[in-house]
């Protein structure tokens, strides 16, 4: 018996581009929205059932549900391999990776390679995740076919959180769990800023304040009509005014650098003209001072893999601390230069005085055999005490280091803001410093590839 033409409709193959791209637009935006787990495993069948419709072929045309003796019998289930839905695991915006019954990553996308560090399919679930609950979703819902979300955190090298959606996929005769990371670093760091932000303002903040109100309060009373005491006074407020300035200012920069400090960055940065131009940026400072700056360098151009704005921060906050710290006729050295493997370079940051004393606040998570950029600022102020060398990033920690103990100008997160900013480029941070000699701040990243003069 034959079929009526009016039950033989070919699918265009517009249409069923169109359905995949709808498919994917609202799975992508339930991920972002954090929905329900049972419609972003309902969304992503209905894309790859599409996608495979899409790729296999030709549209077939659709019968209606009638005994067709004509009609060819379709392929053994048997024949089709979990490694055929490889390019929509590809395709899709977040993280995911598709593991077989035996705990094996048999397809995995881009950003999952990015984020969970690894690149050969192939290897185990546990090779690449030690974290046993969600080794333990993937084993159910691959064998058992159970649903769940898990939350993982992942704290070095920065901090991440993601919530791990893991369902249940079959294909053929195979079955395989199926695993999207959705990131919610981003969220979780906004909201943890947003309260440390309000803690630190406060507490800095009452300081500045409290000065202000009694300055006030002593104008309208006894220094009314005393021109002198008024022109002193309307100093130190215009002082106070502008510490609580600089302290929001850095508050705002350093909590902008925390909540992008898990997104690594992608463009490249000449070091020499970072240096060069934050040495231009403190001179007018420096003078005031009585403070040389003298920037060495070993080539004309030393590239890394940075974000040109922070890295300058970076240097800026380094000079403007060594120029703060050095007496009078004094200068501030700061060096670029480059080295091959991650101790050499280390060794020429900030292993240079034999008897000084040294810690380390960061270590770079590249690998150590590469070549490596380092910027190394050096100032011959009185030098700092062994005791406080490992709290020397922390927030608003002060350590002054001479016997007059003058009131440095600084808010106390300027070493904060660079072993962020510092992290978030994946590089190293080291500080030396030798009692009666001055201090050596120095930071080191990766040389960017093909790019860099030489040694």
């Amino acid at each position: 018996m034959r079929v009526p033409g009016m039950f033989q409709m070919p699918v265009p193959r517009a249409a069923l581009v169109a359905i995949a791209v709808s498919c994917a637009v609202a799975l992508a935006l339930e991920l972002v929205s954090g929905g329900e787990p049972w419609t972003v495993v309902a969304l992503l069948a209905a894309t790859l059932t599409t996608g495979v419709a899409l790729f296999s072929g030709p549209s077939r045309p659709v019968a209606a549900p009638i005994s067709v003796p004509e009609v060819a019998p379709p392929p053994s289930e048997s024949a089709k391999s979990l490694t055929e839905l490889a390019p929509f695991i590809e395709a899709l915006p977040e993280a995911t990776l598709l593991v077989d019954r035996n705990g094996r990553v048999v397809a995995s996308n881009r950003e999952a390679r990015r984020q969970l560090q690894f690149e050969a399919q192939g290897l185990r679930l546990s090779a690449i995740l030690r974290h046993p609950e969600i080794l333990d979703a993937a084993h159910g819902a691959s064998v058992d076919g159970i649903t769940r979300v898990v939350e993982y955190e992942n704290a070095a090298p920065v901090e991440e959180h993601f919530r791990v959606y893991v369902a249940p996929i079959a294909w053929g005769d195979d079955t395989a769990a199926l695993m999207i990371f959705h990131d919610q670093t981003t969220h979780i760091v906004t909201e943890r800023m947003r309260a440390d932000f309000l803690a630190n303002a406060s507490h800095e903040l009452k300081t500045p304040v409290t000065s202000l109100s009694l300055l006030i309060e002593t104008l309208g009373g006894a220094a009314r009509d005393d021109v002198t005491a008024r022109e002193r006074f309307l100093g130190l407020m215009e002082q106070q005014v502008d510490r609580m300035r600089r302290l929001i200012d850095d508050l705002l920069s350093l909590s902008k650098i925390e909540i992008n400090e898990h997104v690594p960055p992608n463009e490249r940065a000449d070091m020499v003209l970072i240096a060069r131009e934050a040495a231009d940026a403190m001179a007018t400072v420096a003078k005031g001072r009585g403070v040389k700056i003298q920037v060495v360098t070993e080539a004309a151009a030393h590239q890394v893999i940075g974000d040109r704005f922070q890295l300058t921060q970076v240097a800026q906050n380094l000079i403007d601390n060594a120029v703060k710290y050095s007496l009078a006729g004094g200068s501030v050295v700061v060096e670029i230069g480059a080295a091959e493997g991650r101790e050499a370079a280390a060794d020429r940051a900030a292993r240079q005085w034999s008897e000084a004393s040294r810690i380390s606040l960061l270590t770079p998570s590249a690998p150590g055999s590469r070549r490596f950029v380092y910027l190394r600022v050096t100032d011959q102020g009185p030098g700092i005490p062994r005791r406080h060398l490992p709290r020397l990033s922390e927030r608003f920690f002060r350590v002054e280091r001479d016997q007059q103990a003058v009131e440095r100008s600084g808010t106390g997160l300027g070493l904060a803001i660079v072993k962020h900013i510092v992290n978030r480029h994946r590089g190293g941070f080291a500080v030396e410093s030798e009692l009666g000699r001055g201090s050596a701040f120095a930071i080191y990243l990766e040389e960017a590839r093909g790019g860099g003069g030489g040694a």
